[in-house]
């Protein structure tokens, strides 16, 4: 039996749940509508003095730089901003071979289908050759990956229900603690700083390679600092926003797609998997990224045995791989030009980086 005391009892409970909920709608609405406003990630794809990063622009960027072009490249480089300082000029030096860098910041295997996609559309009688540098971190779901997805150019290759369902996810990130976090840092900072490059709107060059550069550490000690600042907040996203903990499935399905497109016109992808600075790859040890690395790369080779998709794997997560210096990255994931050109080294050495050395009738 309910008396009136066990009523009000029940009232006052639910009144209390009302109040808290409603608390916590007005708290999340305000979290969003601050994060809109500075938007330091760029999810709005909007520019603001306070964004940090630029991932929709420099998406729509490449796709400017690569429509200008007056000859299509025989090379291009994919990847994320770990790729952007890969030098195009450098390949046309060691190969003869005209190349591209379609490389984006956050780039992810989505972002490097709809590009092979454009490539087929564009140069489907000469298909380049693919360089994708890699990353460890690349086989994870939750992504922020509008840009791409959403310039016209680009959304054609899309059903609509995916883009609109990457565009809430991407909306959705306004309301995280991440984002919030970002928010908060870039404020008290005064907005981001970069390079007179970057305000004069000459982020890249003709052929996409990045021409500005982050702040480069020359003495050892501010070096280590800038690694560890960095890599704490990449650590949030990877493994506490995204909660990273194995290669899922479908940027792997993404991967095959982007390999089976090129094998189709006769290209054979040169893979290398990006190293991390070894001050970051230390404090990664906590997140285990020394079991992601042999995870991604089993299954690579997994996928090269069992899916008859014919692509060159090339492990450069150990610096020594291609004779890398520690003291050449501007944080713990970004090289400089001097190791990127190491890389580009490694792999001509290795007959990976000319487009008529990795035809078709070269996989084994």
């Amino acid at each position: 039996m309910v008396t009136a005391e066990d009523g009000g009892g029940s009232i006052s409970h639910r009144a209390f749940a009302c109040w808290l909920l409603g608390a916590i709608a007005v708290a999340v609405t305000i979290v969003g509508a601050l994060n809109w406003y500075v938007d330091p990630t760029g999810v709005t794809s909007r520019v603001t003095k306070w964004r940090v990063a630029d991932n929709a622009e420099v998406r729509s960027e490449k796709l400017d730089l690569y429509e200008a072009l007056d000859a299509k490249p025989e090379v291009v480089l994919l990847g994320s901003s770990r790729a952007m300082k890969l030098e195009p000029a450098h390949v046309r030096q060691l190969t003869g071979d005209r190349a591209f860098n379609a490389a984006v910041s956050g780039g992810v295997p989505g972002d490097a289908l709809l590009f092979t996609k454009l490539l087929q559309e564009q140069q489907g009688d000469r298909f380049p050759h693919l360089v994708w540098g890699l990353d460890v971190d690349a086989f994870r779901t939750k992504q922020l990956r509008a840009g791409l997805s959403t310039d016209p150019r680009m959304a054609r290759f899309i059903p609509r229900g995916e883009r609109l369902a990457t565009k809430l996810s991407s909306l959705g990130a306004l309301t995280e603690w991440q984002t919030l976090h970002t928010t908060i840092r870039s404020v008290r900072a005064g907005g981001a700083k970069r390079s007179a490059a970057v305000a004069d709107h000459s982020d890249f060059g003709p052929d996409g390679f990045q021409r500005w550069s982050l702040p480069f550490p020359r003495k050892p000690v501010y070096l280590g600092r800038a690694v560890r600042k960095e890599i704490e907040q990449y650590a949030g996203f990877i493994f506490g926003r995204d909660a990273y903990t194995k290669v899922e499935d479908r940027p792997v399905a993404e991967f095959s797609e982007v390999v089976r497109i090129a094998n189709r016109h006769g290209d054979v992808p040169t893979i290398f998997v990006t190293p991390y600075q070894p001050i970051a790859e230390h404090i990664l040890a906590r997140h285990h990224i020394a079991d992601r690395e042999r995870e991604v790369l089993a299954r690579l080779r997994e996928l090269q045995h069992g899916d008859d998709l014919h692509f060159r794997v090339v492990d450069l997560t150990d610096l020594e791989s291609f004779g890398g210096d520690p003291s050449q990255f501007y944080d713990g994931v970004h090289m400089t030009p001097v190791n990127t050109r190491r890389v580009l080294d490694r792999l001509d050495r290795d007959g990976l980086l000319d487009r008529a050395g990795a035809r078709l009738r070269r996989a084994g």
